[in-house]
C-alpha cells in the first residue's frame, strides 16, 4: 500500500455532493483537495487585486510561512499502517503543518510576495 505525507489538510468528512439530484455524503481527499485549492485561488485573488504574483508553487511558501496555518495537534488517522499516525504539534504526517488560516495566509501571501 502507497502512503504518502501532506505538506497542509483542510475538513474532510461532512460534505455534500449532488449527483442526479441526489445529495451524497463525501469525504476524504476528494473534499480536502478542492477545498485547499479554494483557498488558495482566493489569495491568489487578493494578490491580484493588489496588483502582485499569484503564489505558484506553493510548497517554500507554505513551508516559509507555517505560522499561517493551524496547527493540528490532536487526531489520529487509520491509513496507512495498522496504528496508523497521530498529530503532534509541528509538521507531522497525517495533517502537514496545518490547516489554512485564510486572513493570516492572505496577510502572508501580501507581505511574501514581490
Amino acid at each position: 500500500m502507497f502512503c504518502s505525507s501532506q505538506d497542509i489538510s483542510a475538513l474532510s468528512n461532512g460534505f455534500l455532493v449532488v449527483c442526479n439530484l441526489i445529495p451524497l455524503p463525501v469525504a476524504g481527499t476528494s473534499c480536502a483537495a478542492p477545498t485547499v485549492s479554494g483557498i488558495i485561488a482566493l489569495v491568489n485573488d487578493h494578490l491580484l487585486q493588489a496588483g502582485k504574483p499569484v503564489l505558484g508553487f506553493l510548497n517554500p511558501f507554505l513551508y516559509q510561512q507555517a505560522s499561517a496555518l493551524t496547527d493540528i495537534t490532536d487526531g489520529c488517522n487509520s491509513g496507512c499502517l495498522e496504528t496508523g499516525f497521530c498529530s503532534q504539534s509541528g509538521w507531522d504526517p497525517v495533517t502537514g503543518n496545518g490547516v489554512p488560516n485564510f486572513p493570516a495566509l492572505v496577510q502572508a501571501a501580501l507581505k511574501h510576495s514581490h
